[in-house]
């Protein structure tokens, strides 16, 4: 892959980081945010803190957590889901690997939680790091931090009454994604497949990809209906519909960016060209236009000739 690719795309993902990094800061001026959360069904609850969105299953069984935020948020983690009725997480199941989603993982290991994730998500932890702001160290995580039970295609939980089927897609966002279904409750955790009301971050050098985010997206939408809760990796609490805007204008934009790449334009001539402009008002802000479509551009440049 080229060279070039690394350095715009891990910026993409230091806009998430950076922030969160100076509020764990602030825990020393006891100015640390409160842990955000919402009840979407019986038993179901959306949290969030600073990095992604979590969804949690709270019941006699015990508690069952999707992703896990950043370290220093584990306590308040478990002091919300304590309030709510809860206790310290039984299970705790990645979407990915991104630190945002897996950096309280070893918190709550030690507190007493099992660590579940698709096998692609122990092999880049055990691998590669983020590091703030950008760039990646080759270093593996801590022990306690790596999920102890892995799957490679799909598992399913049979929990407090719920049937939580996790899914492990084909490479989107990175090459490790699941998703997860609490089927009574017609609840669906999307994880960083989607990003609701921003332009995503698409992981290419992990084997993300615009059409796998596209996939992704079709995959998910004719397994849910009308009703079904959409709890997104970041951004509020959506619907099938929101949902399918958010295909759309994936869609949209992918479709400029190619015809673009078809014709031999530079990166920086597709991004003066602004394939995204119909689109800014909504999507822009957190991820910028200009870093959309470098992540498009870079995955989908491979697959034309001579590039």
């Amino acid at each position: 892959m080229n060279g070039k690719i690394l350095p715009a795309l891990l910026a993409c993902t230091g806009l998430l980081l950076a922030g969160t990094w100076a509020l764990a800061a602030d825990r020393e001026s006891d100015r640390l945010p409160p842990v955000e959360s919402q009840q979407v069904a019986p038993h179901i609850w959306y949290l969030h803190a600073a990095g992604g969105n979590m969804t949690a299953l709270i019941g006699k069984d015990g508690i069952l957590l999707v992703d896990s935020e950043f370290e220093p948020f584990v306590p308040e983690i478990i002091a919300k889901l304590k309030a709510l009725g809860g206790g310290v997480p039984k299970f705790v199941v990645n979407t990915h690997y991104h630190q945002d989603h897996t950096g309280g993982n070893g918190a709550m290991h030690r507190a007493g939680a099992t660590i579940i994730a698709s096998a692609n998500v122990r092999a880049r932890l055990e691998q590669v790091q983020r590091a703030p702001l950008g760039g990646s160290v080759p270093a593996p995580v801590p022990a306690d931090k790596l999920p102890t039970i892995t799957f490679r295609d799909a598992l399913t939980l049979y929990f407090d009454g719920e049937t939580v089927r996790i899914v492990h897609v084909p490479p989107a966002h990175t090459d490790g994604d699941s998703v997860l279904f609490f089927e009574q409750a017609n609840v669906l955790a999307a994880g960083d497949l989607f990003f609701n009301g921003m332009y995503p971050i698409i992981d290419v050098d992990t084997g993300g990809s615009i059409g796998g985010m596209i996939a992704a997206a079709n995959w998910m939408l004719a397994r849910i209906d009308g009703k079904t809760v959409v709890i997104p990796g970041h951004g509020p609490i959506a619907d099938k519909a929101a949902l399918e805007r958010y295909r759309d204008m994936m869609v949209a934009v992918r479709d400029k960016v190619k015809a673009m790449v078809g014709k031999g334009m530079t990166l920086a001539e597709i991004q003066a060209a602004h394939p995204t402009a119909k689109f800014d008002a909504k999507w822009a802000g957190r991820i910028s236009a200009e870093r959309f479509v470098a992540e498009i551009y870079y995955s989908l440049r491979p697959h034309f000739p001579g590039t």
